[in-house]
């Protein structure tokens, strides 16, 4: 693998998380509700900035088509970080890239947060999202690809997965507690009955966990990578199988497509990280002396 497809490979991670959140904030909306009405945060701030009375701008029509065009325009803003990230190299002007990916990061740190303050500040779903960050982050840095085998950016990548995987097999062993969409999905995909589809789950989290560790293992890291890579992948196509209706085809994919596409990076970053340690192999070099 030469430098070009380890460039291609970041590129179209970011690209992946950005298009798929741009569809989904487009057509599906956003969790920013979450915190524009949590009556006891923003009431200060709503009640001592404006004329409005809480109950005003929790039942205001005009608010809620803000909120709505708000969302519209960071679908815009995902789909212009998209298309940089895939055209990175061609766009010329780095300030401009910079801009662009950085508000489309700021918003996607706010969608995270609105998801934790959703689901009653459940942590473990913000740390899901640290391997879609990643390629981002990257590009962002404009990391020299000429250098991106350096330890410490490898280790940083091994730490976003490693963040995902773990919370992902916490969640599936149901030590927090069971996501019914997982069992749901489970049972429609290997068409299981819920105690096997339980069982089934705890062991895959038990699996994401111990690979999480593994990664950080050098004779163990590129077995630890591949499970990565195949669940990584297979969880993100999961979520259409299991969505799939052969009577509404055109529907059932439209709803569960972009939930595809912004995944798929769980299993681009775990590739990207094996083809450097493995190309770093083949030239016999440390990850330290690059």
């Amino acid at each position: 693998m030469n430098k070009f497809k380890i460039i291609s490979l970041v590129k179209i991670s970011a690209f992946t998380v950005f298009l798929g959140r741009a569809y989904e904030l487009y057509f599906f909306g956003a969790p920013f509700r979450a915190i524009l009405w949590d009556e006891s945060l923003l009431t200060p701030i709503v009640e001592g900035l404006s004329n409005y009375s809480w109950a005003d701008y929790a039942t205001s029509s005009r608010v809620n088509q803000w909120i709505d065009g708000f969302t519209k325009a960071s679908s815009f803003i995902f789909l212009a970080a998209a298309l940089v990230s895939l055209f990175w190299d061609k766009i010329k002007v780095l300030r401009v890239k910079k801009i662009i990916l950085s508000v489309a990061m700021f918003i996607l740190l706010v969608i995270g947060i609105c998801m934790v303050k959703d689901k009653n500040y459940e942590y473990l779903l913000f740390f899901e999202l640290f391997i879609q960050f990643s390629a981002p982050v990257l590009l962002l840095l404009n990391v020299r690809f000429d250098v991106i085998e350096n330890k410490k950016i490898i280790n940083g990548l091994k730490i976003a997965i490693a963040s995902t995987f773990i919370a992902h097999g916490l969640f599936a062993m149901g030590l927090i507690y069971l996501p019914g969409h997982f069992v749901d999905m489970t049972i429609i995909i290997l068409d299981v009955n819920e105690a096997q589809a339980t069982s089934f789950l705890y062991i895959v989290g038990l699996l994401d966990i111990v690979a999480s560790i593994m990664i950080f293992i050098p004779k163990l890291s590129k077995y630890a990578l591949l499970y990565m890579i195949y669940w990584g992948f297979s969880t993100a196509f999961a979520r259409l199988m299991s969505g799939y209706s052969q009577n509404f085809m055109a529907s059932s994919i439209h709803g569960s497509l972009y939930l595809v596409i912004y995944r798929l990076s769980h299993g681009i970053v775990p590739l990207l990280v094996l083809i450097i340690e493995e190309k770093l192999k083949k030239l016999k070099l440390p990850t330290n002396e690059i």
